[in-house]
């Protein structure tokens, strides 16, 4: 499995808080089958407090400590972008981040409300050559209360991941319910963990999305969720949102 979206980063964001407890969180991801984690600290928690150089180091040191425990899996840099104007000025200045640096990035929308600027924003990232990778619609206002919204945004080309944890009820009844529309009826195309911890309610429990998922949309489309569709993001490949 590979996982586009997690807080594995130690003292940057609301992930980890230190480095031990970035490397458990690192293990769990590993003994849970996954074998690609892009680290998508959060943008604004990245520029306010630290650096994005800072963020990569950060990141090159724990890939040492990986590589040196002889763990199956690999790291990556990318970042949680929160969409506002500014957003294509901040990937024109190196200040947000692409995932692994394709062409590719996750977008985070506003939580709550529909500011003007979300659809012009999102349309001048895509001129600008970057395919929006929508973070947990399924939790976002404007998705919940229009899911046509989320097709019109898809049907631009747009990708849309949605958590494992939504799938599963880890935040509520109704996003649960809401996460299985999307899966089913193909509004979803990848799943990732969105983890910050090494165990709890935001752990890198991916695989049990992945059960659930395969439940509702069987194997071959589970499998599409959290093997092909996000390998080939990661590889700058993916070119179809066909499950």
């Amino acid at each position: 499995m590979y996982d586009l979206h997690s807080h594995i980063l130690p003292g940057i964001d609301d992930g980890p808080r230190s480095k031990n407890e970035s490397l458990e969180l690192i293990l769990a991801a590993s003994r849970s089958g996954i074998k690609t984690l892009i680290a998508t600290p959060h943008m604004k928690d990245v520029n306010e407090k630290r650096s994005v150089r800072y963020t990569q180091e950060v990141l090159r040191l724990l890939q040492q400590d990986v590589k040196s425990l002889n763990l199956s899996i690999r790291l990556k840099m990318g970042m949680e972008n929160h969409l506002a104007p500014n957003t294509p000025d901040m990937f024109k200045a190196g200040k947000s981040l692409t995932i692994n640096s394709t062409n590719f990035a996750l977008i985070e929308l506003p939580f709550f409300g529909y500011p003007d600027y979300v659809d012009d924003t999102l349309q001048e990232l895509q001129q600008n050559g970057i395919t929006p990778v929508l973070a947990h619609p399924e939790r976002i206002e404007l998705i919940q209360n229009n899911p046509a919204k989320l097709e019109q945004f898809v049907n631009q080309g747009m990708v849309s991941q949605v958590t494992s944890g939504s799938l599963i009820g880890q935040f509520g009844k109704e996003v649960k319910s809401f996460t299985e529309m999307l899966v089913t009826k193909g509004m979803a195309h990848v799943m990732s963990s969105d983890c910050h911890r090494p165990f709890g309610r935001r752990a890198p429990d991916l695989h049990v999305g992945y059960q659930a998922a395969y439940r509702l949309i069987g194997e071959a489309k589970a499998k599409m969720l959290v093997c092909h569709n996000p390998k080939s993001i990661i590889n700058g490949t993916y070119t179809s949102h066909t499950l």
